[in-house]
């Protein structure tokens, strides 16, 4: 029969081998808490990564998108201006040679032709015509006058720039431009549609 000192020995050895089971289960446990822990942070961590990545990614997307914009609309004004510039160089160079024609002996011909049209057109013959002259073809009111075929006052007027004729009938309300001035910006339009200077 076993002795009380082993039988004590036997339920300490007992007791410790529990106690060592208990512990090991207990640091398992605590293992497996970290270790889930740990993996539910570093998700977390990489959920909010990930967040940040792509609000940063859109922020770059719109910035770059922004950007883009500005310059685009930048590069059109730097295009509209080009092209406002080259289409007044045109229409300047247009001019100065309308006027250099107003100086020839052909120019007198295009205001008795003019006159003649516009007699027509104001159906002169009801009276009340007023033709109107730059001040430098005055000169030419005879003629004028004498192409137009019927009574009218012929007056100066420093509002036509380049050359021709402007006239109102007022007994009839009709009015007439056949002004080189006007004949040019009419030509604005046309040339903007078809000289290729479209900004796209």
């Amino acid at each position: 029969m076993a002795s009380n000192k082993e039988k004590l020995s036997k339920f300490n050895q007992a007791i410790n081998h529990y106690a060592e089971e208990q512990r090991r289960k207990i640091e398992d446990e605590v293992a497996d808490y970290k270790r889930r822990q740990l993996d539910e942070a570093e998700r977390e961590v990489l959920t909010e990564a990930y967040r940040l990545i792509q609000k940063e990614m859109a922020e770059m997307r719109n910035n770059i998108t922004r950007e883009m914009a500005h310059r685009e609309m930048d590069a059109r004004r730097e295009l509209l201006a080009k092209r406002r510039s080259i289409m007044e160089d045109v229409f300047e160079g247009v001019r100065q040679r309308l006027l250099e024609f107003t100086a020839t002996d052909r120019y007198a011909g295009l205001l008795e032709k003019d006159a003649a049209e516009i007699a027509a057109a104001l159906r002169a013959g009801d009276g009340d015509a007023v033709l109107f002259l730059r001040p430098e073809d005055m000169k030419y009111q005879e003629r004028v006058a004498k192409a137009f075929g019927h009574a009218c006052e012929i007056r100066a007027d420093s509002g036509i720039r380049i050359g021709g004729i402007r006239a109102v009938n007022n007994a009839a309300g009709l009015t007439a431009d056949a002004t080189l001035d006007a004949s040019l910006e009419d030509q604005r339009v046309w040339f903007e549609e078809n000289s290729g200077l479209a900004v796209v």
